[in-house]
């Protein structure tokens, strides 16, 4: 009896067992959980998906995308998708801005946040993955900027940061001297022109001819209105030292830098008549006759002198022995007197001009003005006289 009574209970129990076990079979769930791609199978009894993100252990950030929603009921076979959110540091062409994300890579935040073109530059590889506590990501996007430099444009699609970026870009040198239109770390617009302006500079020596100054020299020798050449003196030589500057090529400026006289000028010395004219005397009576005409005035003969002087010599290297010469340029005669001193060494006693006068008249003229003055009136014939 007692045997009987302790199969009986082991049958109760057992059955009990049997019929929990199949009451838990039938509510228990299989769910597929995954989380920023990475699924896992997840047994549970629980009626939503808060519930079993609850049993798993994994909790939901503020930032994170579910689906479906916490409060949604969970059924077998069903799928629950968790992406984490990720803080994303964003400067777009220098304006910075920080901005949540779900993808897990670069390339699909940059497809989430729209920046889908191929020629952006970025940062970071787009292959690289998005960490859990974020990133910082630099963007700089396309812009057309033309570059004028060495007398040509250069039209350009560049993502530069800046201007200095660009030149490097585009393998522009600039020179120390050299100037641009913009300074070098000036961030890049699209439509923007930028002006190289090429400066060199440039020293030269040039010689350059000093004049010689004109000194007068009072002379008692000579009347008043009459000059003579006492030294002809020399034009001096300097060298300048020039710095030019040419922009773009062209000349645009010049600089004198110094200055060294090389050979100095010598003064051209002239001698200036102070004497003063004695008074003319006075006319003669008129001629009986006109002069023959071989020359000769209608004063009256001098009386003959004996100086030993050699005026036909003198005559012939002035005038080529022609006593009755008279060419228009102020001086008359034989013997090439002008106007002024014919008269100032008593020629109008036998005529106005020299060139009217006799031979003889006009020789006594010259041995006036020889006695006064030596043969300095004919400075490049005087010396005739000798012959």
């Amino acid at each position: 009896m007692r045997r009987s009574f302790q199969l009986v209970l082991f049958g109760i129990v057992l059955t009990g067992l049997v019929a929990g076990s199949v009451a838990w079979a039938s509510f228990s769930k299989t769910i597929t959980l995954t989380i920023d791609g990475s699924a896992s199978s997840v047994s549970t009894r629980a009626g939503s998906v808060g519930d079993v993100l609850a049993e798993a252990d994994v909790s939901v950030g503020e930032h994170d995308t579910l689906a479906p929603s916490a409060d949604s009921p969970v059924s077998d076979g069903g799928e629950i998708v968790l992406n984490r959110g990720r803080l994303l540091t964003l400067t777009v062409d220098g304006v910075e801005r920080e901005i949540w994300v779900t993808a897990r890579s670069v390339d699909e935040a940059l497809d989430q946040l729209g920046y889908r073109q191929d020629d952006i530059y970025v940062s970071a590889s787009r292959s690289d993955r998005l960490p859990l506590d974020g990133l910082a990501l630099e963007l700089r996007m396309p812009k057309q900027v033309d570059i004028l430099v060495d007398g040509e444009t250069l039209s350009v699609v560049t993502t530069a940061p800046d201007v200095t970026a660009l030149l490097d870009e585009q393998d522009v040198t600039l020179a120390a001297t050299d100037t641009m239109s913009m300074y070098g770390d000036q961030p890049l617009l699209s439509g923007m022109n930028l002006t190289i302006t090429r400066i060199r500079f440039q020293e030269v020596q040039e010689t350059r001819p000093i004049a010689r100054a004109v000194v007068e020299r009072a002379d008692d020798s000579l009347f008043e209105g009459e000059s003579e050449v006492v030294e002809e003196g020399v034009d001096g030589t300097e060298v300048l030292t020039i710095r030019i500057t040419r922009t773009n090529g062209v000349e645009s400026a010049r600089e004198t830098l110094s200055t060294k006289v090389t050979r100095a000028p010598v003064d051209k010395v002239v001698a200036v008549g102070t004497r003063e004219r004695p008074p003319p005397a006075p006319a003669p009576a008129p001629a009986p006759a006109p002069p023959p005409s071989g020359g000769g005035g209608g004063g009256a003969e001098p009386p003959p002198r004996s100086t030993g002087l050699n005026w036909d010599a003198l005559a012939q290297c002035e005038s080529g022995g022609n006593w009755s010469i008279n060419t228009g340029n102020g001086y008359y005669g034989g013997l090439q007197f002008d106007k002024g001193t014919w008269d100032a060494y008593g020629g109008q006693q036998y005529a106005a001009y020299p060139h009217q006068a006799s031979k003889s008249q006009q020789i006594a003229t010259a041995e006036n003005l020889y006695a006064d003055r030596g043969d300095s009136p004919w400075p490049t014939c005087g010396f005739h006289l000798y012959d």
